[in-house]
């Protein structure tokens, strides 16, 4: 993890990713209101001056959301969501949460599996959350 200036500078790298990763991308400006707002946890993965991946959550109190987690589709199945993941949950400790949730699509078996490795347990469905798919919620105990 960085400082915020340095984070700040890596905006416009972090809404490249979004774009490539997800078909409803956050813009620059709603990763700069995430990170400015102090509430989020931003980290990231470069390979080679690439940036490869990152992920950011929202600390909620007493608990943690993960928010995103993106890896750039040639990076994938080397490792890097799971650093990213576990870079979060590690940050989600250290600031004092004691559980942490997320939400994802339903057919995302890859990332499903992720989660489930780290101790997430599924704990709801939301019927049709996206236009295409159902997002299937999990928690877990830190």
């Amino acid at each position: 993890m960085s400082g915020v200036n340095d984070l700040r500078a890596m905006i416009p790298e972090f809404a490249r990713l979004e774009a490539a990763c997800f078909a409803v991308p956050w813009s620059a400006q709603m990763l700069t209101e995430s990170l400015e707002s102090g509430l989020y946890i931003f980290t990231f993965v470069k390979q080679d001056d690439v940036l490869a991946g990152y992920a950011c959550g929202l600390i909620a109190g007493d608990q943690g959301e993960i928010d995103r987690i993106c890896v750039l589709p040639e990076f994938r199945r080397r490792g890097i969501g799971v650093r990213l993941l576990s870079e979060l949950k590690t940050a989600f400790v250290a600031a004092g949460c004691g559980s942490v949730f997320l939400e994802v699509r339903a057919s995302n078996a890859a990332a499903r599996s992720m989660y489930e490795k780290f101790g997430f347990r599924e704990t709801g469905r939301r019927k049709n959350y996206y236009p295409d798919d159902d997002a299937v919620l999990y928690g877990t105990v830190l």
